[in-house]
């Protein structure tokens, strides 16, 4: 284990409180957990977390960071929020942890308005002392509202590593972190991530105001996992793929199997050749119902033998021991994502084969898809249009804008960030356009049984209710407007009906709120200034897919490569993995085509004749060759067209290039 720095700080906790906390977690850890002991990392974040000191932990998938964080909350005097993207993993920590009889509560999508109401009721009242929330709750009114003065010990950020604009899975959202952390006076703060170099370590730093000393770093790399990487034809690793999978079917060592593929077609088709061959497999991706994703997950944690060939979509929060294969179809993007899907297996400390079939060719592929969210300078332009006209403080829904501007919602999400730092506009809280209430009783008794609660704010509630299909509808702007009561109040006093029983209640609808600071006097030279990120963050993914294709020649050791690219030191080879068996180096160099083909040519010249209004920009018209998929071409289901994709084959910037040239 590294650590950054030194102790050199001193304990600013009383040594009486500091001897009660770790009593505290002692027996925590042994009644509740069943450990006898901490991990050494383990121990390192919670003492400084125990000395009232920020941390910044970088721990490998599957070396227990979510204990730290899990542990603490039942020693600290209140209450704990945890700040995750992964609703599966909330959920399944929460399960988990009410089976160790530890209170948790969980605010995410997934759960209802009763469960809600419960879990609300719990954090409000002290019985409950750590809080899963997901960040669409977080940066919300309703999440301010019904935590009211519920006072906060600590903010766990889990994959910290979203805040960085510069890292693999960057989050727009979590650069507001910070701000909440100043509005709610959290005074500590634990940012864990399992896959950040040091420019995104210092890149979290940077956002909370921590110190070096304030790192806990540990190797990424666990022993127990053996790296393979091998350069193949598709032929070669379809047959080779079959033969060791059926092996390991009729192996006495049980384990399961994760197949990672970069398309959602691959890992339906892969699938479905493993199922014929007599292997129990199953395909997941993002493209499958939340009851479909939730049913297969459920069939691989419950399976001793099973194949999950899945996309990156596939993974997140699940923890299941006995994975015993890891095996990259199609190499990942980036080293970071690659150390988090190999994290998967063997977390039981057995032995587990991780290994990458190198096809050169599917580099295409992997560089290809972040070519979708390119924007070209007419849909910027629009946004900007769309924002120039807005008042002082607006409200804007960024899945219906992007669709409107005919960009990405996780690229609109960014460039407001952006106008952001350029000193434009100011971030207000999210809010739902919509709220729906369920009465639990009859109208006309809403405001006498409540009160206890805000009795204006009730009757203004109240005589807005609008009746719609399944539930009444508040309208919160009339209410403002016609009866002079501030909307927080408002917000306020529908939790508190719900929290009482009073109604049920449901939001839909987020909308991001912004406030002008310096409104956009030269649009054009803030278009050119977008698009200049824009370009720097495409550069940036292609040097992480850049590192990966070498990391996967097998030049060196394969774990002493990953701890260089992650900023630890490791000088000694494994003496396991491809590279220290003599296997390598490969050449993972592509040699693409000079030129796209006529017959391509005129696929595109027919998509235009068919949708003129579409295909103005090169940007987009190398989109349609590369089988790309853009908001517009989703709304005409462009993808039915026969050209669409023909180009899927060619590198991204040859085909721009040929598009550019007419």
């Amino acid at each position: 284990m590294e650590e950054t720095g030194t102790d050199a700080e001193n304990a600013s906790i009383d040594p009486s409180m500091l001897s009660t906390r770790w009593a505290i977690a002692e027996r925590v850890l042994s009644e509740s957990f069943g450990f006898d002991r901490l991990l050494p990392p383990q121990k390192k974040v919670i003492e400084r977390l125990f000395d009232g000191r920020n941390v910044v932990a970088v721990m490998p998938t599957g070396s227990g960071k979510s204990l730290c964080y899990q542990l603490v909350s039942q020693c600290l005097p209140h209450l704990t929020v945890v700040v995750s993207p992964l609703v599966a993993l909330m959920k399944d920590q929460g399960d988990s942890l009410k089976r160790r009889g530890i209170e948790v509560a969980r605010l995410d999508h997934s759960a209802s308005p009763q469960e809600l109401r419960l879990d609300l009721k719990r954090v409000r009242s002290g019985h409950c002392k750590l809080l899963y929330v997901s960040p669409e709750r977080f940066f919300n009114e309703r999440f301010r509202a019904v935590l009211g003065e519920t006072p906060i010990s600590m903010l766990a950020v889990d994959e910290a590593h979203c805040m960085s604009e510069w890292g693999h899975h960057f989050r727009p959202d979590y650069l507001r972190l910070p701000d909440v952390v100043e509005e709610h006076s959290i005074p500590q703060v634990l940012a864990l991530t399992a896959t950040a170099p040091q420019r995104v370590v210092r890149e979290i730093r940077s956002a909370f105001g921590l110190e070096r000393t304030d790192v806990v770093k540990v190797p990424t790399h666990r022993s127990n996992l053996h790296l393979q990487c091998m350069q193949v034809t598709s032929q070669e690793r379809d047959e080779r793929l079959l033969e060791q999978l059926r092996k390991a079917a009729k192996s006495r060592t049980k384990g399961v199997t994760i197949v990672y593929v970069t398309r959602r077609r691959t890992a339906e088709q892969l699938a479905e050749s493993l199922s014929e061959a007599g292997l129990s497999a199953m395909a997941y991706h993002a493209g499958l119902t939340s009851e479909q994703r939730e049913s297969i997950q459920q069939w691989f944690l419950e399976s001793n033998n099973g194949i999950l060939v899945g996309t990156v979509a596939f993974g997140m929060g699940v923890d299941k021991p006995n994975v015993r294969r890891v095996i990259h179809y199609n190499p990942s993007s980036s080293l970071e994502g690659y150390s988090q899907e190999i994290g998967r297996g063997g977390r039981d400390g057995k032995a587990t084969q991780c290994q990458t079939w190198l096809v050169p060719e599917d580099q295409v592929a992997i560089r290809n898809l972040p070519c979708s969210d390119w924007p070209t300078k007419e849909s910027v332009e629009r946004l900007l249009d769309r924002l120039i006209g807005q008042p002082d403080s607006f409200y804007l829904a960024l899945g219906k804008l992007a669709w409107e501007v005919n960009l990405s919602s996780g690229v609109v999400g960014t460039f407001m960030i952006q106008l952001r730092q350029r000193g434009h506009l100011d971030l207000l809280p999210a809010r739902y356009d919509v709220y729906r209430v369920k009465p639990r009783c009859d109208i006309s008794e809403i405001v006498s049984r409540s009160e206890a609660i805000d009795p204006e704010a009730v009757s203004a509630i109240v005589a807005s209710l609008v009746k719609a299909k399944r539930a009444y509808r508040v309208n919160l702007v009339v209410a403002t407007r016609q009866y002079r009561v501030p909307r927080t109040r408002l917000v306020a006093a529908l939790e508190e009906l719900s929290l009482s029983g009073i109604i049920e209640l449901e939001s839909s609808e987020l909308m991001h709120g912004y406030r002008w600071i310096e409104r956009i006097a030269r649009p054009a030279t803030t278009v050119k200034h977008l698009l200049k990120r824009f370009d720097a963050s495409m550069e940036a993914t292609q040097q992480r897919i850049d590192s990966m294709m070498e990391f996967i020649s097998c030049k060196e050791c394969l774990p002493v490569a990953m701890a260089a690219h992650f900023g630890s030191r490791r000088s000694r080879p494994c003496g396991k993995c491809s590279t220290c068996r003599g296997e390598g180096p490969w050449d993972t160099q592509l040699n693409p085509p000079d030129s796209i083909g006529d017959s391509a040519q005129k696929a595109m010249s027919d998509a235009i004749a068919e949708y003129p209004d579409l295909f103005s920009d090169p940007i987009d018209r190398a989109k349609f060759l590369c089988g790309l998929y853009s908001p517009a071409f989703m709304r005409f289901r462009v993808n039915r067209h026969f050209g669409f994709g023909v180009c899927e084959s060619v590198p991204f910037p040859t085909v721009l290039a040929a598009m550019r040239a007419n």
